[in-house]
């Protein structure tokens, strides 16, 4: 697992507990709605930070739609004229 897998999981783990605390714990109905709606947007926020971090494409990995291209040229015909085939 590389970096950004851990982290996007961090931040995902941690969207997701804000917007439980939002939804079911007491002690934010404390707050004024400021407050909740900080808690909720930072929860978002983090989800979403989560979820392109999960999605990150890091430089040792190819695209999928990319075809590896060949190191070498392809081998002369055999007619000798040197067009390849």
């Amino acid at each position: 697992m590389n970096r950004y897998r851990v982290l996007a999981v961090l931040l995902l783990l941690l969207g997701f507990v804000s917007l439980v605390l939002s939804h079911t714990f007491p002690f934010l109905d404390d707050l004024n709605e400021l407050g909740e709606s900080a808690v909720v947007i930072a929860g978002v926020a983090c989800g979403l930070a989560g979820v392109s971090l999960w999605f990150r494409k890091t430089s040792e990995e190819p695209a999928p739609s990319e075809e590896p291209v060949p190191s070498e040229d392809p081998a002369p015909s055999a007619t000798g004229d040197g067009e390849p085939r």
